[in-house]
């Protein structure tokens, strides 16, 4: 009986490990090592290339660094990056020296298989493109808002009045894609030529495009990982630009 009960144990206990185990999204850890690691700069006209080496050695993380070659568009490693920062998320610092670097075409970062990229987003959002759905039915439900009936206009169930601006529900759908493809990097969607898709089926959004626009649709659905013995960070979504809330107060 003892034995039985100590391999029902050991199951039970090797059962929720394993569970925990798989709800780990692969990208929480590099999000973590972002969001939790702070890092200085002093760079004065340093070519983009030490600083992003330099920025790797410093977060110890898996990074694909897309830089232009012959043969394909990517960032410039000559782009000359004056930066000073000191203790600053290394979320941060990636973000401005990233800024720095769009001349000519907009440079981002995303999260992808566990490892940071970074790369112009045009180039990004061709190779990269992965299909994610968004269930939408809450944002289509409306609030009945009927007018008050005039004298007389009363039907025999005692109603009456009549409902303002009607809607179908296909247009409220086209509404929110019309808004997406507005807001969300427009010049990548493909009613602009881009290589991004959205299109809707039954009432979830079907969207073909690049980490760094899905995590400005419905930002990231996992946690940064978090060290042990640090205050917990808040990671606003704004927009294409991405704020670390730091508060450095002393844990008690």
């Amino acid at each position: 009986m003892r034995n039985t009960l100590s391999l029902v144990l050991l199951f039970w206990v090797t059962f929720i490990y394993s569970a925990n185990a798989e709800e780990k999204h692969p990208n929480a850890q590099v999000l973590g090592k972002l969001v939790y690691s702070d890092l200085s700069i002093d760079a004065e006209k340093m070519p983009a290339k030490n600083v992003i080496d330099s920025f790797k050695k410093d977060l110890d993380i898996l990074m694909n660094v897309h830089w232009k070659t012959d043969t394909n568009d990517g960032l410039d490693p000559d782009t000359p990056i004056t930066l000073k920062l000191t203790d600053k998320p290394a979320l941060t610092i990636i973000e401005q020296v990233l800024e720095q670097m769009s001349e000519n075409q907009s440079a981002t970062w995303q999260l992808r298989h566990g490892v940071l990229e970074v790369g112009l987003k045009l180039p990004l959002a061709v190779r990269t493109s992965q299909l994610e759905t968004y269930y939408i039915r809450d944002l289509l439900f409306k609030i009945h808002n009927f007018t008050a009936p005039e004298l007389g206009t009363f039907d025999g169930n005692g109603e009456g009045g009549v409902e303002d601006d009607p809607t179908s529900e296909e247009e409220e759908v086209e509404k929110i894609i019309n808004m997406i493809t507005k807001f969300v990097e427009p010049e990548l969607w493909e009613q602009n030529n881009g290589p991004c898709s959205i299109t809707n089926y039954k009432n979830t959004l079907l969207i073909k495009a690049p980490d760094f626009v899905h995590r400005q649709i419905g930002g990231y659905l996992f946690e940064a990982e978090q060290p042990s013995e640090v205050r917990r960070r808040r990671v606003l979504y704004q927009g294409n630009k991405v704020n670390v809330i730091v508060d450095r107060l002393p844990l008690r």
